[in-house]
């Protein structure tokens, strides 16, 4: 049995014992060998959608329709429960575009992520991932939009093969160009909290692992109610670089809490594909 095999054979014996609904897809970045559990079915991102939003404001940028040093700002519209500092903050306040970037990923900021989709556009958003491909990957609204209610499906969605591809090509800077999958990583390597699919690696208290320049994880989770989590990630060491992308939705045995049993389905899922391919 081949290494990916054994992998594949691993992340489905580990995720039987989870209940609810999971997807799971990983391409080896150097080789293109690819594992796919149920890759296109159609799932809730939350905040994942935050990496195909990221690369919809780089394409935006290539096109010359934004540069990354403009000047936006804050406003009340932008305004978002749950994650991040903007919504606790005075409307008025001015960043570059890549702050707003910045604040979406690292910190998972929602108000900041709405910034970014008014300044990509979001239908311009959508006709670009068909464009591109990802033809499961939806954004139906901005953040905090009450229209949905608490249906997560009726906000926004992807795949985990979408994911994956999508990681892929930003990890092979093949996505938008070579300058912006470079400033991509660069951003999504700086990920404050590591509660996904890399929370079980070697970190020490200064969020990096060992020699980080050969050992790295860029990264972006999500989270919402009804046991909706998610990650998509790439990793790379000098034995292996490849990128996952994980959903699981329904994952209520258990605490609620950032201990969840959709949590612990991401730590184990990363932690198996790390040991597999990368340590």
């Amino acid at each position: 049995m081949s290494g990916l095999a054994r992998l594949e054979a691993d992340l489905r014996a580990a995720g039987e014992k989870y209940t609810g609904r999971w997807t799971c897809a990983v391409t080896d970045v150097r080789t293109g060998d690819h594992i796919a559990i149920d890759e296109d079915e159609v799932m809730p991102t939350a905040s994942l959608i935050k990496v195909p939003i990221l690369v919809g404001l780089y394409d935006a940028v290539h096109e010359g329709r934004l540069r990354l040093d403009d000047r936006t700002t804050y406003e009340e519209v932008h305004n978002c429960r749950g994650s991040g500092v903007l919504q606790h903050m005075t409307p008025g306040a001015s960043m570059t575009v890549r702050d707003a970037a910045m604040l979406m990923i690292i910190i998972s900021d929602n108000a900041a992520t709405n910034m970014c989709i008014d300044l990509a556009g979001l239908q311009q958003l959508n006709d670009l991932w068909q464009r591109l491909g990802y033809a499961r990957t939806r954004l139906f609204q901005r953040l905090g939009d009450r229209a949905a209610g608490l249906d997560a499906r009726k906000m926004n969605v992807s795949s985990a093969g979408d994911i994956s591809r999508m990681l892929t090509a930003i990890a092979s800077h093949k996505m938008v160009s070579r300058e912006a999958s470079v400033d991509m990583l660069r951003i999504m390597r700086r990920l404050n909290g590591r509660a996904e699919l890399s929370h079980r690696l070697p970190w020490n208290e200064l969020n990096m692992l060992d020699n980080p320049r050969d050992n790295w994880v860029a990264e972006k989770g999500g989270a919402f109610i009804n046991g909706i989590r998610c990650g998509g990630a790439i990793f790379h060491s000098p034995r292996g670089h490849f990128a996952m992308a994980v959903f699981g939705e329904g994952m209520l045995a258990g605490r609620a809490d950032h201990e969840s049993e959709g949590n612990q389905l991401l730590w184990e899922m990363g932690e198996i594909a790390w040991r597999s391919l990368c340590a």
